[in-house]
C-alpha cells in the first residue's frame, strides 16, 4: 500500500512537472525562406589584409549551412534558388589580458562584413546586413615561439564561429 502510494506521487510529480514548464528541445535544423531549396555560397570577396581569410569563411559558412538546412549547399552562384554574397570588410583584434611579459594571452576579434541573401529568380533580397559583426574573445598561447604556430587554428576557430553565428542570424530571421 505504501510502495504504491510513493509510485503514484511519484508519478503525479513528473506529470506535472513536465506538464507545466512549456520547454521543449528545437531541432537544430531550420529552413530557408519559403520557395528556397538550394543555397550558394561563393567565394566571400576579401577586403583585408588577412590572407586567403575569404577561403576559411566561406568553407565555414559552407558546413554550416549543410549541417543547419536540409537544403543542398554549393559554392556556385548559378543553379540554385538564393545565393549569400558577402565582403569581409574588417578584421581585427584587441588585447584584453596579459601575461607576464606584457604579451597579449587572451584577445577580442571582431570580424566585420557585408552580406546578403538573393533569390536568384528574380534578385529579390530575402536578408541583408551591410554592417554585421561578429565579436568573440579568443586566449592564445603565452609563449611567442609557440603563437605564430597557432596562427591557422586560430583562425579555423574564428572561421566556425563566425560561420555560426551568421548561419544562426540569417536562418532565425
Amino acid at each position: 500500500m505504501l510502495t504504491r502510494r510513493v509510485g503514484i506521487g511519484l508519478l503525479s510529480i513528473l506529470i506535472s512537472g513536465s506538464a507545466g514548464c512549456g520547454y521543449r528541445v528545437q531541432s537544430s535544423v531550420r529552413n530557408l525562406p519559403a520557395g528556397i531549396r538550394s543555397l550558394g555560397i561563393p567565394t566571400f570577396k576579401n577586403s583585408t589584409t588577412q590572407y586567403r581569410i575569404e577561403q576559411r569563411f566561406t568553407s565555414a559558412l559552407l558546413r554550416e549551412f549543410a549541417a543547419r538546412t536540409r537544403a543542398p549547399v554549393n559554392s556556385s552562384a548559378t543553379g540554385v534558388d538564393a545565393v549569400l554574397l558577402g565582403e569581409i570588410r574588417q578584421v581585427f583584434s584587441n588585447p584584453v589580458t596579459y601575461a607576464n611579459d606584457a604579451f597579449g594571452s587572451a584577445f577580442v576579434v571582431t570580424v566585420q562584413i557585408a552580406a546578403k541573401l538573393v533569390r536568384t529568380g528574380d534578385s529579390a533580397v530575402l536578408w541583408e546586413n551591410s554592417d554585421f559583426l561578429f565579436t568573440e574573445r579568443y586566449v592564445l598561447n603565452r609563449n611567442v615561439k609557440d603563437f605564430f604556430s597557432e596562427e591557422g587554428p586560430a583562425l579555423d576557430r574564428l572561421s566556425q564561429d563566425f560561420a555560426a553565428s551568421l548561419a544562426g542570424t540569417i536562418l532565425s530571421r
